[in-house]
């Protein structure tokens, strides 16, 4: 789920310092005849830069996870935005701080409630992970219809299984659609996936709510899942304490994460135990001014995020299978679904209208989904039907009880001046 984008540019100092042979004076022939060598003038001092989120950026990107989380603390505390997601970041993976998710959530939810969107995304992961998945929603949908490409994909997979909110097949391929269009490879292959079972009217309402999404203009109401937005009261309780690690004698930043994973039930390991996954992956920290940045290219798995498995490696094998069978057997079964819709369709009596030949099955596809969403009352229980007829394919809708139904169908469904005549399908 895409590179990480550098956030800013590098300050640079250049140093200026006059030509020694020029700038010093001869000095006069002593005895001997001898002319001093000129003095080299001596170099400017470089001047430290001024605190500021930028410059803890630039000391995290040096691997000074100490110094940047300093740093930044005076700048969250009083309410900056980039500074409370860093924190988040700083907790969250346990970089010159305890890992420590709770207080992640914490200066996650500051930064969330002031319109941070990737903010908004980590901490409706992070309550996804925890279980609290009715408020994981409400976060991930208020970045993920502002274009948050992680939040979309999350909640994308949210509605494919119905986790935590309604299931919904054009829901969830709309918000893989919009992810998966930012570049996102885990959105584009789950992408994949859900268009082998879809079925083509949850497909086109699915590129209606994609469309409405991208033009700015959220979900259509008919598609519209229910879901309240999040709280964006700001947190009135004071900020949790910053513990940076240098801060705690010898002890070490890994130390802190042992004692923290060790009193945590059900973790097991360290952030560099995950390898690719989201949380060793997510967003670089934001810079100052507030620019959030580009989310990361790794995300969650394609399954819903799970609680951790524990210690014991014969444990986590067995969660693993276990999971694994239960993935197989849900895509077998949206797989069985899919094939039982498809011969349905095969087994349609009546009528259909053809209303056109097109030269590939999208633009036949796009054909439908506009005149579907302007004629919804029209098209109310109708499904396309697109089948190759030599080099192009035709657009049938159906079906129609009677072949006089058949013909009002055309009189009003009628695209242009393709023309449209009905063909029985008994």
């Amino acid at each position: 789920m895409a590179g990480l984008k550098a956030i800013g540019a590098l300050l640079v100092l250049a140093l200026v310092a006059g030509d020694p042979a020029l700038a010093a004076p001869r000095k006069k022939k002593g005895k001997k005849g001898r002319v001093s060598r000129p003095v080299a003038a001596a170099p400017a001092r470089a001047t430290p830069p001024p605190p500021s989120v930028r410059q803890g950026v630039e000391l995290w990107r040096a691997s000074k996870w100490d110094a940047a989380v300093s740093m930044w603390q005076p700048f969250a505390e009083n309410g900056d935005a980039d500074a409370m997601f860093n924190l988040g970041q700083a907790y969250k993976l346990g970089r010159g701080v305890a890992l420590d998710k709770a207080i992640a959530s914490d200066w996650y939810r500051r930064a969330a409630v002031k319109g941070h969107l990737p903010a908004q995304a980590n901490l409706g992961i992070l309550q996804f992970q925890a279980t609290e998945k009715a408020e994981a929603v409400r976060w991930l949908k208020a970045a993920a219809d502002k274009g948050e490409m992680r939040a979309q994909y999350v909640l994308g997979i949210v509605h494919w299984n119905g986790d935590g909110a309604v299931k919904s097949l054009p829901l969830a391929y709309a918000y893989l659609v919009r992810a998966a269009a930012q570049g996102l490879p885990e959105a584009t292959k789950a992408l994949n996936e859900l268009s082998q079972v879809i079925p083509a009217l949850d497909r086109a309402n699915g590129w209606q709510i994609a469309t409405s999404l991208a033009n700015g203009s959220g979900i259509p109401a008919q598609f519209q899942p229910g879901i309240q937005p999040p709280p964006l009261l700001a947190v009135t309780t004071p900020p949790p304490p910053v513990v940076v690690a240098s801060a705690a004698g010898s002890t070490s930043t890994a130390a802190l994460n042992a004692a923290a994973l060790k009193a945590a039930e059900g973790d097991a390991g360290t952030d560099a135990d995950e390898g690719d996954s989201a949380e060793a992956q997510d967003p670089p920290p934001a810079a100052e001014p507030m620019r959030q940045p580009a989310p990361a290219a790794s995300t969650p798995p394609l399954a819903p995020p799970t609680a951790r498995p524990n210690r014991t490696a014969d444990a986590a094998a067995e969660r693993k299978a276990a999971a694994d069978k239960a993935a197989a057997e849900k895509r077998a079964a949206e797989r069985k679904l899919a094939a039982q819709k498809a011969a349905e369709a095969a087994k349609e009596t009546g009528w259909r209208i053809q209303l056109g030949t097109y030269p590939n099955q999208k633009t036949a596809m796009q054909a439908w989904t506009k005149l579907a969403a302007s004629n919804k009352s029209a098209t109310k229980g109708l499904r396309p039907v697109i089948g190759k007829f030599g080099a192009n394919y035709r657009l049938q809708v159906g079906p129609f009880p009677t072949r006089d139904e058949a013909r009002v169908g055309c009189k009003t469904l009628e695209i242009g001046k393709n023309g449209c005549f009905a063909l029985n399908i008994d």
